[in-house]
């Protein structure tokens, strides 16, 4: 009687280890979602993936080739802005969701939120945001 006890007491005790190990297993394998921002660094170092929606597009006069993006981002920073390809600017609608990676800074100037990329001058289309309907 003691010894089927006893079994019992181990075959549960392997069982659990068993369950235990399968599910952290699972857990490494399975990939994790990439973090999204949900405030604004605001440190010149921090890259950001913002999600907003577009307010509003303006264009710069000519001769100029870029525009400004308005869009709504994190709570913190409600109002946010990038700079961006005219060409890149007309492939997007007010409206539009938007999916930014950058470093994002204060613009105090304009009581907005600027998201710049990583290199360069302006974001790029496809490479540091998209935009789609």
């Amino acid at each position: 009687m003691q010894d089927t006890i006893f079994r019992r007491h181990v075959d549960m005790g392997v069982a659990i280890r068993l369950a235990i190990a399968a599910f952290v297993v699972a857990a490494v394998l399975l990939p994790a979602q990439p973090s999204r921002a949900q405030f604004c660094s605001d440190d010149y170092v921090t890259v950001d993936t913002i999600i907003g929606r577009i307010l509003e597009i303006v264009p710069a006069p000519e001769p100029f080739k870029s525009a400004d993006i308005f869009l709504s981002g994190p709570e913190r920073c409600t109002r946010m802005w990038m700079q961006v390809l005219k060409q890149d600017a007309l492939r997007c609608r007010v409206g539009d969701r938007v999916e930014a990676k950058g470093i994002v800074t204060s613009d105090p100037e304009n009581s907005a939120w600027q998201i710049n990329p990583e290199a360069g001058e302006y974001m790029l289309l496809g490479q540091d945001f998209t935009c789609s309907r």
